[in-house]
């Protein structure tokens, strides 16, 4: 071969190295280091991970999974890069902005919990905190002053009689609360399900959903709206109605609830996911 035709020809693979588009990954932000750890190694080890690794099917999407706060990932974003973050909660505001998948998952709101051996009669579900205070004046609810509520159930807590509140002060107020509650040192707490589920807590419980409280909340992938997130989107949505058709989704969400509130869990995924 000539020394000219040599050139010539890598003279075209560096021309078309350059010319070639390069296909940036889309990043998939997330700020639970628990779930970057199993979306890295594909592990289902929580309702967040099991769903979105389903939904997302990685193996055939050029993702890339980074631990990023909401805060700077909203920033990223309004600059245009190319990053969507898992579970968010689609309002009127953030639809002005951003584009959403269907609903991934649904996550239960926190619930009254108590323990199965105690008398209560309620007369009517969801249970009204005062009232239930004021028919039991002497019981205790068990709370953490580590953490917000919520706008409403703050305010519920706040017009309670401090007589009915046992407060866990403190940090690892989630295993503190629990630990608390394990040992009956107030007779009910505020948890969320899946907090509940991934306990070691081994006594019976009874819940019961709060007036005034959403009782659930659906998690969706939001993206920057472009060609790409766009189809990725797309994509999504297909392996969403793939599975829902299948009954997976339905069945990874029971995986992680308690048994106790399975019949709850799949009235309100049937109503929500078959909407879209």
């Amino acid at each position: 071969m000539s020394n000219s035709l040599l050139f010539l020809r890598l003279l075209l693979c560096v021309l078309s190295f350059w010319l070639t588009p390069v296909v940036a990954k889309i990043y998939i932000h997330t700020d639970s280091a628990d779930d970057l750890t199993n979306f890295v190694q594909g592990q289902m080890k929580s309702l967040s991970s099991a769903t979105n690794l389903l939904a997302l099917d990685p193996t055939n999407n050029d993702l890339q999974f980074e631990f990023v706060p909401l805060k700077r990932s909203l920033k990223f974003m309004q600059k245009g890069e190319s990053i969507c973050v898992i579970n968010k909660i689609q309002t009127a505001q953030r639809a002005k902005q951003f584009i959403f998948s269907k609903p991934v998952n649904l996550f239960l709101s926190r619930r009254l919990y108590q323990h199965a051996d105690l008398p209560y009669n309620p007369t009517s579900e969801p249970v009204n905190l005062k009232a239930l205070f004021t028919s039991y004046p002497e019981r205790r609810l068990i709370i953490s002053d580590q953490i917000s509520y919520g706008d409403n159930l703050d305010k519920f807590i706040s017009e309670l009689p401090e007589n009915n509140k046992i407060i866990r002060r403190g940090a690892s107020h989630i295993s503190g609360v629990l630990d608390m509650f394990a040992e009956k040192r107030g007779e009910y707490a505020l948890l969320y399900p899946l907090e509940l589920s991934n306990s070691s807590l081994n006594k019976p419980t009874l819940s019961f959903e709060i007036a005034e409280i959403e009782p659930y909340i659906l998690g969706r992938l939001m993206c920057v709206e472009s060609k790409k997130t766009k189809k990725l989107i797309e994509r999504v949505n297909q392996q969403i109605d793939r599975l829902n058709k299948a009954g997976t989704l339905l069945k990874t969400h029971l995986e992680y609830y308690p048994k106790d509130i399975h019949a709850q869990v799949t009235r309100y995924l049937l109503k929500e996911f078959s909407k879209d």
